[in-house]
């Protein structure tokens, strides 16, 4: 009964409510706040911009393969496939053919040319410039371009399938003017047969071509010029420089002293390098020549003289010296027997000199001493005269004093 009561003060169309205490401080959950660390780039990232790059793309998972199984197959991952190419797709499976090479190759380096152009313009502008100039980047892609045309290609895969990348322009041209000649050929064969033959062909013996012109070829060739007047330029200024010795040693042998004036001594130099003038230099090398030869001749005969001569001079002290040789080892003997008598030689005269030296200095002091007796005697024969009239006077007044 009692449960019945409990479940008829149940409320039937209200939904239930089921109550439970507070979770502990430790346990609630706190909100975070954002973290501001200087090692977390922050991208935003637009969800417009991201669908417009990515719309018309695709993903293929198919074939991947993520597993580390051991096999045969090679284990792969997503795969983008491609739809559109240029020339020839990468990773496609199909390989190029040299027309097919050849053609990327003019794309890309007209590509090149025509961002080397935009460079140039915009290099007057850029605080900083890149590693190789301009001047330099256009050099090399003109080299590119010679590389290209050296290739011969016309010649292996005829002139239809290739297009002359210094001059696309005539090459056009010319591939035109082929064409059309190929399309009157069958035209005039039409020509000689019936009307009627002639009217069923119809409009299958006409071709439509579309021409289009490129003004930045034209601004690329010119660019190209002005760059190479630029490096010429500064190959003058770097060979020449503020140096004034350079440019004396230069301009020598001009009469006002200028570069113009040099360049026209040295182009008149060169004209002599020309064909016409070439038979007249050949000429004077073949008189120079002859005149070498003798002067070599003679120099020869000269120099043969000359050594004959010293030669006959050598054999003939040679000669007076065969009798010397003889004798030469008594000679030693003797010099070596008289050697001890040659050192006591040298201690006798040395001795000698010492007792010399000693004289010399004995004879000098007895001089001295002469010298000084002469004044001891004049000294005490003056004292003594002195000496005696002192007496006589001292005599003299003692007798006074005795008187």
């Amino acid at each position: 009964m009692f449960k019945l009561s409990v479940l008829l003060l149940q409320a039937v169309d209200e939904p239930d409510i089921y109550e439970t205490d507070e979770l502990p401080e430790a346990e609630q959950a706190l909100e975070g706040g954002e973290l501001n660390d200087e090692g977390i780039e922050k991208v935003s990232v637009e969800a417009s911009e991201a669908f417009t790059k990515f719309q018309g793309k695709s993903l293929d998972g198919s074939a991947i393969d993520f597993s580390d199984r051991i096999g045969k197959t090679k284990r792969t991952g997503y795969s983008v496939p491609r739809t559109e190419y240029e020339i020839v797709g990468e990773g496609c499976g199909v390989r190029e053919t040299p027309q097919q090479k050849y053609q990327r190759l003019q794309h890309e380096m007209r590509e090149l040319s025509e961002e080397v152009t935009q460079i140039k313009e915009n290099i007057k502008s850029e605080s900083s410039a890149a590693a190789m100039s301009p001047v330099a980047l256009a050099k090399q892609v003109e080299y590119l371009q010679h590389q290209l045309s050296d290739l011969h290609l016309e010649k292996l895969l005829g002139s239809s399938g290739v297009v002359n990348l210094s001059d696309p322009q005539g090459a056009l041209q010319k591939r035109l003017m082929t064409e059309i000649d190929g399309f009157k050929a069958p035209a005039a064969k039409q020509a000689g047969k019936k009307p009627e033959a002639a009217m069923s062909v119809g409009d299958s013996d006409h071709v439509t071509y579309q021409l289009f012109h490129r003004p930045e070829q034209a601004k690329f060739s010119n660019n190209a010029k002005l760059a190479d007047i630029d490096q010429r330029l500064e190959r003058i200024e770097v060979l020449l420089g503020n140096n004034p010795e350079k440019i004396s040693t230069l301009t020598a042998e001009t009469t006002n002293k200028t570069l113009m004036e040099s360049v026209a001594l040295l182009m008149s130099k060169l004209k002599l390098l020309d064909p016409t003038n070439l038979s007249d230099v050949e000429l004077r090398l073949q008189v120079l020549g002859t005149r070498l030869e003798k002067l070599q001749k003679t120099q020869a005969t000269v120099q043969d003289a000359g050594k004959q001569n010293k030669v006959t001079e050598l054999y003939e002290l040679v000669k007076k010296w065969d009798g010397v040789a003889d004798s030469l080892p008594h000679i030693v003997d003797r010099l070596t027997a008289l050697k001890d008598l040659h050192e006591q030689a040298l201690q006798f005269s040395q001795a000698v000199t010492h007792l010399d030296m000693a004289q010399q200095q004995i004879s000098s002091r007895l001089v001295n001493h002469g010298d000084m007796l002469k004044q001891v005697e004049t000294t005490m024969s003056s004292n003594m005269a002195t000496i005696k009239q002192n007496c006589a006077a001292l005599e003299a007044r003692l007798k006074t004093v005795k008187k």
